[in-house]
């Protein structure tokens, strides 16, 4: 079930158990690194969101994380932990041992508040641990309880298509009941404080879809926006934009950077012979930007950056035409040496909407650039001749000094 808002949570549920997807492939060592890491993500977007909390802990073969509440904090809780990257799936939940009787007590409680009159009903076990039964067992016995206990009700099994589904997971010393697994929206691997990642940013929601995705791939990010207007709502609406995403991370404060490009590109328009050539100018100007702005800064995090992000894709939904982002980044070791990821490039707009809308449904697509020209070319040569003959280098240093921190706090 994706994308639910609302959860089925009974009076007896104090749990949420939640699964992880594809940290299970990972080897022994990179799987408990990566758990350690989605606990403390879990723990911290829970804290920031003030809800409490009584405990949590990993199960004995790793497969299950268990975070206990009061049962009127669970509706809140859900809808955090929904936004963990890491989390495939998570069900609230009530624990009771791994003995035959609690798990049948425990059972028809939740049964009582479940099945109705002349409903099909099915019992998923999963068992993990050594047992004195099998699952077929507890299937077997369970099963014939609610039948017996709720005799007034016609009740049927149906292991095919049963209308209500109680699901029991038996793992070593206790058992785990509930009735539904909610499925996230974005599952893929938690967020890794040493994965450092730029965002080269212009304004186009493709840049902040790109550092998202990247994100879900478990990197840090740090959005940094390359201002082409000048202008207070302009830069409002990217800053709101920004503060949507604030949901998805799991750290007490998230740094985004900005740098105004307007008096340089003022003066670059008076240069430029070749008016046709300003968007991949535009382009070699951010390459070469940024890693001024890395060695120049004295953030420690920022420091540590790797690779940058690029929201360029393949559906003229930008100023820029498609051709001349793709071909300009052929021009990027002539100033960089960092990998560029094109997260956004498969997708169609279509594609691209849904995510938008997926993340937030109040992202706000801006008018981000004020020197789109009617016109646009590329060749390879010629514009890297035009960018050579603005002999801009040092104004550049300069730029890279003038960068703006912004602290959003959670």
């Amino acid at each position: 079930m994706k994308g639910i808002m609302k959860y089925f949570i009974l009076k007896q549920y104090n749990l949420i158990l939640i699964r992880y997807g594809e940290v299970w492939l990972k080897s022994q060592r990179v799987k408990i690194r990566m758990l350690n890491y989605l606990m403390t993500n879990i723990k911290t977007m829970l804290k920031r969101n003030e809800i409490p909390f009584h405990k949590y802990q990993l199960s004995k073969d790793s497969s299950r994380i268990f975070f206990f509440f009061a049962n009127e904090q669970l509706s809140n809780a859900l809808e955090v932990i929904q936004k963990v990257f890491g989390v495939h799936s998570f069900s609230p939940a009530l624990r009771t041992s791994n003995k035959i009787d609690n798990i049948i007590e425990k059972t028809l409680e939740v049964a009582q508040d479940v099945l109705e009159k002349n409903d099909t009903f099915a019992l998923r076990i999963k068992r993990s641990g050594t047992h004195e039964y099998s699952s077929l067992d507890v299937a077997r016995i369970v099963g014939k309880e609610i039948i017996e206990h709720f005799s007034d009700l016609n009740l049927k099994v149906n292991l095919s298509s049963p209308q209500k589904k109680i699901f029991i997971e038996i793992r070593d010393d206790f058992s785990y009941i509930f009735t539904n697994i909610y499925e996230t929206e974005w599952g893929g691997l938690p967020i890794e404080p040493q994965k450092k990642i730029l965002v080269m940013d212009v304004g186009r929601l493709g840049d902040l879809i790109a550092g998202f995705l990247l994100m879900r791939r478990g990197s840090k990010i740090y959005p940094l926006l390359f201002d082409l207007n000048n202008d207070n709502e302009t830069f409002n609406t990217w800053l709101s934009n920004w503060n949507k995403i604030l949901d998805y991370i799991p750290f007490n404060d998230f740094k985004v950077f900005k740098i105004n490009l307007t008096p340089l590109f003022d003066k670059i328009i008076s240069k430029l012979d070749k008016k046709e050539y300003i968007c991949a100018i535009c382009r070699l100007l951010r390459f070469q930007i940024i890693p001024q702005v890395i060695e120049s800064t004295e953030d420690k995090e920022l420091k540590k950056v790797r690779a940058i992000t690029d929201g360029l894709s393949f559906n003229n939904s930008s100023f820029c035409y498609d051709d001349i982002d793709l071909n300009s980044i052929s021009l990027n070791y002539l100033f960089s040496t960092y990998p560029i990821f094109t997260p956004v490039i498969s997708f169609s707009l279509n594609d691209i909407n849904s995510i938008i809308k997926k993340i937030s449904k109040n992202l706000i697509k801006l008018d981000y650039c004020k020197y789109k020209p009617q016109d646009q070319k590329f060749d390879k040569e010629l514009a890297q001749k035009e960018f050579e003959n603005l002999n801009i280098k040092e104004t550049i240093d300069d730029i890279a000094t003038f960068i703006e921190e912004i602290n959003l706090n959670g």
